[in-house]
């Protein structure tokens, strides 16, 4: 739970971004009755729900849904997946996290990935390998043991530093504290394609109750297991005949070349007392006007939380407007 400018605000993370049908529903039912009626899908594949009415009955719904299993480790339960990941992997990690009382220290910006995710996380198992801040580790295998070896490393070499990369030669240092050898830094692998799933974009990254219980509705008309989310604020449910028009028809967006495709905001107004501006508003009535193919930044200030890596054109709220800005 956090004090935002709009109300308590709660983020529930979703290890992999897996969630069942009954979950989702439950999400947009608590977002419906206790919050703003919008969950928030963070970059990292979790959610958010502002402007709770009743945080204490928030979370008690949300712990029953199986959506807080350990409230020690809930800080750190940052583990991002490709899509392809299997289900079951994602929840061995996230088990074995939670098992290790030590690992409750983590940082809770501390991050894991599985698979090609398209993000720099601290620790990731890929294609077999291990890598730590992008860096390979030669000599150790990619499996949640060796990667909960490396966090726990990283744990008793830091001081009061976040990441990995914020730790001078933290790689070298847990390579060498492992028994491994510092292996070269390997380029990001890019989000991973599945086969059986169709994918579609959430404009901005909020979904309302009515979408959130529509793809709920989707997943278990095709008898899916679950509904996944990824860390481009898209979600991903089971392919089948007709599903890219009732995803249509539900708001979401499955044409790759749409304008909203690559836009994104921070809170903004009301939801950061900081902001300058409504952004979600304001990127919304732009995106019809859009002027460039590449990705685009919405900030309520010059922080600009939430920026994305690479090249991103910046549209940044100041006191007489915004200014765009091109780096």
């Amino acid at each position: 739970m956090h004090q935002a400018a709009d109300g308590p605000l709660a983020r529930v993370r979703t290890p992999g971004g897996v969630l069942t049908p009954s979950q989702l529903r439950e999400l947009a039912t608590c977002a419906d009755r206790l919050g703003s009626g919008v969950i928030e899908l963070t970059s990292r594949a979790n959610v958010q729900v502002r402007g709770l009415r009743d945080p204490a009955a928030f979370a008690e719904r949300i712990a029953a849904a199986g959506l807080l299993p350990s409230v020690t480790h809930e800080r750190v339960r940052n583990i991002a997946a490709a899509p392809t990941v299997a289900v079951a992997l994602i929840a061995e990690l996230d088990r074995a996290l939670c098992a290790r009382p030590e690992l409750a220290g983590l940082p809770g910006r501390f991050l894991f990935a599985l698979g090609g995710t398209g993000l720099t996380a601290d620790v990731t198992a890929a294609d077999g390998r291990l890598l730590v801040a992008g860096h390979e580790m030669i000599g150790l295998p990619g499996t949640p043991a060796a990667m909960l070896a490396a966090a726990a490393a990283f744990l008793r070499l830091r001081t009061d530093e976040w990441r990995v990369a914020e730790l001078a030669d933290g790689p070298a240092r847990i390579a060498s504290a492992l028994g491994g050898e510092l292996g070269p830094r390997r380029p990001l692998s890019p989000p991973e394609r599945p086969a059986g799933l169709v994918e579609a974009l959430v404009p901005l990254g909020r979904l309302t109750v009515e979408q959130a219980t529509a793809l709920a509705d989707l997943a278990e008309q095709a008898q899916a297991p679950e509904v996944r989310l990824s860390p481009r604020r898209s979600v991903l449910v089971a392919d089948r005949p007709g599903i890219g028009a009732l995803l249509d028809a539900a708001g979401l967006i499955t044409d790759p070349d749409s304008a909203w495709a690559g836009v994104t905001a921070c809170a903004g107004r009301p939801g950061c007392a900081g902001a300058l501006a409504d952004v979600q508003a304001d990127a919304a009535r732009w995106v019809p006007r859009r002027h460039t193919d590449l990705p685009v930044h919405w900030a309520g200030c010059e922080r600009q939380c939430g920026l994305p890596s690479g090249r991103v054109v910046r549209m940044v709220a100041t006191a007489d407007g915004y200014e765009e800005r091109h780096q």
